[in-house]
């Protein structure tokens, strides 16, 4: 049997790219669900979109290769407040598609230069290829390398200066997520350039633990205890995507740990984090240290982090 790994995290369809590379390599990824997602405050961005806050309306001014102008309709002027959007999960690109379909129905020609003008900044490849699939132009989808909020950072403060952007910065995001993007970007803006740009935070969707993973991530470790895959000791790394449900994760492995009768195997569980935001979160609020952390949020992040010799994790933030 090849040696497991579990994914806290729903599987993506049709296909999984987590799923594909691990299998690849040897081994049996098995995904245990841990949240689910609620879209919210759609109306918010919504209303930014029409009112062309963030990328001008091209029904409305005939300069359009100034990404800064402001529009006018009807003799009213209408200001572009933001230079550009962070996003930095996927159900945060969900949720921007669902508003997208929505305009769609009622405002029609505001898709095509709200997709090809709109800066986006992101933290990771897959967001990037799902925004680009969404018909976003990729050449303004920006930062996917970074992997981290603290390099994301550096990187928007860089293209915001180098070209002469103005407005501020609509970071759509979950409920919980780290506090480096709307501190330090500011921060750093106001040290350059001495003016005052305001990240704002919208929450475009909320998470909730699933009611039964706790329950559903003990009957898979104890069906796991019944499967033999290698001689002498055992791992089991677990893959945490998200401070949400660390706590039930948490309490069933480290129960099992204390346990005599779980370790007639001599199974040992090690912790993989997606990020800087999880492990961090699992160290102060568990006093737990991940025993590695993925340089960036894919897949092959995961592997790389696993894989390595020393699985070395980067000094904690507390």
């Amino acid at each position: 049997m090849s040696p497991p790994i579990l994914l806290l995290k729903t599987k993506s369809t049709p296909t999984d790219p987590y799923s594909t590379l691990l299998t690849s390599h040897g081994y049996n990824p098995i995904f245990v669900p841990v949240l689910h997602h609620t879209a919210i405050n759609a109306d918010i961005v919504k209303r930014y979109i029409l009112d062309g806050a963030i990328t001008p309306n091209d029904t409305t001014t005939n300069n359009h290769d100034n990404p800064n102008t402001d529009n006018t309709e009807g003799g009213e002027k209408k200001t572009k407040k933001f230079a550009a959007i962070i996003i930095t999960s996927q159900r945060a690109v969900e949720s921007l598609s669902s508003i997208l379909d929505d305009i769609k129905l009622t405002n029609p020609t505001l898709i095509p230069p709200f997709l090809q003008k709109t800066i986006i900044y992101v933290v990771g490849p897959a967001t990037s290829t799902s925004l680009t699939n969404l018909g976003f132009s990729p050449q303004n989808i920006l930062g996917q390398d970074s992997g981290n909020g603290a390099v994301l950072s550096d990187f928007i403060v860089n293209h915001y200066t180098t070209h002469n952007l103005t407005g501020d910065l609509l970071f759509l995001t979950g409920e919980t997520h780290s506090t480096i993007l709307p501190t330090r970007v500011p921060d750093k803006l106001r040290e350059l350039l001495d003016v005052e740009v305001n990240v704002e935070e919208v929450v475009v969707y909320k998470t909730g633990v699933v009611g039964e993973f706790e329950s559903d991530l003990r009957n898979c470790l104890d069906q796991l205890d019944k499967e033999d895959w290698q001689e002498g000791e055992e791992l089991i790394w677990l893959i945490f995507f998200s401070p949400t449900g660390t706590d039930a994760a948490l309490r069933v492995i480290e129960s099992r740990e204390s346990n005599a009768a779980y370790n007639t195997k001599k199974r040992k569980y090690k912790c993989c984090s997606i990020g800087p935001t999880t492990k961090d979160y699992m160290f102060q609020a568990f006093k737990r240290k991940a025993d590695a952390m993925a340089k960036t949020p894919s897949p092959e992040g995961v592997l790389e982090a696993i894989l390595s010799p020393n699985r070395v994790v980067e000094e904690l933030v507390v």
